[in-house]
């Protein structure tokens, strides 16, 4: 598998967790050093990261299989296990959008024999976690809405087994060989869980069920005697994992957040609220001497990403793909790809 590819510094004997993680620069001194942060956004989260990561490569010619760390959240979590498996975002596009694939990316693609027919189960009316919903609201100055209502909503009905399996056999070792973080959340507490780097068990697939587990939808992620949910109740994106790191450059590409205007601010909380929670993500990274770009949908495109329809998945894609775009009209943009020239030149 071509997961073991060439990348921008990362030292290739570094194939564990990151035991250390923000005590130590956790890649070769002197090499220019890239993360990547895939975040939330349920069905088109995964088309979205692939058009940003595609028209990316287009426009930069960086290759997002080439991060030296990828951290996936819920949705982002599968476009990173894409990315660590050898799909190129060039051949995730095509495949979205039923075009022919590379022949490494069909051969990688012809593992998965797993027909993606989820099951369900009988709805738990039960609250999924009443202390969580009570952790969630202290101290009271500074209460977490999202945790507090997806404490006290019923289990979901489907069970994420399918998906589970799917990536085991797109990802056929149990972990990726380059750093990979996936973000889920423990039920009974809400604290966030990173696969990857903390010290918990489970398999790339079990780690992206977990992460996915969206509270109402899902059924929470159990690995042993333990219950996962969502990592995107925590964070949409959980950059700040990026702060401690000493990266030269971070990219988030971000389906959730966004700017959406005053009425839209008004509107959708769910989107105000995690973007806050970005901004101040960023700036904690910022803080430390990296620099950030943020790729997010403008006010105009975020109705692609809503909207129920047969071309919602293609809508999305584009949506990323336009985001690019823009961005690298921007000065933030130019200051992207000189840094990107920097980090292909070692």
């Amino acid at each position: 598998m071509n997961s073991q590819r060439g990348h921008t510094g990362l030292a290739t004997a570094i194939r564990e967790p990151f035991s250390l993680a923000g005590r130590r620069r956790p890649y070769a001194a002197g090499m220019f050093s890239v993360g990547l942060v895939l975040g939330a956004g349920g069905v088109v989260g995964d088309p979205w990261h692939c058009g940003v990561l595609s028209r990316l490569a287009s426009a930069t010619g960086w290759d997002a299989r080439d991060a030296d760390l990828i951290i996936g959240t819920s949705a982002g979590a599968f476009t990173a296990i894409g990315l660590r498996s050898g799909v190129s975002a060039h051949d995730r596009v095509a495949r979205l959008r039923g075009e022919p694939v590379s022949a490494e990316a069909a051969e990688i693609y012809s593992r998965v024999t797993t027909d993606y027919d989820e099951p369900t189960v009988e709805r738990d009316w039960r609250p999924l976690s009443l202390k969580m919903s009570l952790n969630a609201l202290w101290p009271p100055w500074k209460p977490d809405p999202v945790r507090a209502a997806c404490g006290a909503i019923p289990r979901g009905t489907r069970s994420g087994a399918v998906s589970e399996q799917r990536m085991n056999e797109l990802h056929p070792d149990r972990w990726t060989g380059l750093p990979t973080w996936i973000v889920a959340v423990r039920a009974s507490d809400s604290r966030r869980i990173v696969f990857g780097r903390d010290d918990v068990r489970g398999s790339i697939g079990q780690a992206a069920r977990a992460s996915s587990a969206v509270p109402g939808v899902y059924v929470p992620a159990q690995i042993g005697k333990v219950e996962y949910i969502d990592g995107g109740v925590h964070s949409a994106t959980n950059a700040d994992l990026t702060a401690m790191l000493g990266f030269d450059l971070v990219i988030v590409s971000s389906a959730m957040t966004g700017s959406s205007g005053v009425l839209g601010r008004a509107t959708n909380p769910i989107r105000n609220w995690f973007g806050n929670k970005l901004r101040n993500e960023v700036n904690e990274v910022r803080r430390q001497g990296t620099a950030v770009v943020v790729v997010e949908p403008h006010s105009d495109t975020i109705q692609d990403l809503s909207a129920k329809n047969d071309d919602q998945r293609d809508r999305a894609v584009r949506a990323g793909e336009i985001a690019v775009d823009r961005l690298l009209e921007t000065p933030s943009g130019v200051g992207l790809n000189a840094l990107i020239q920097r980090a292909q030149h070692g």
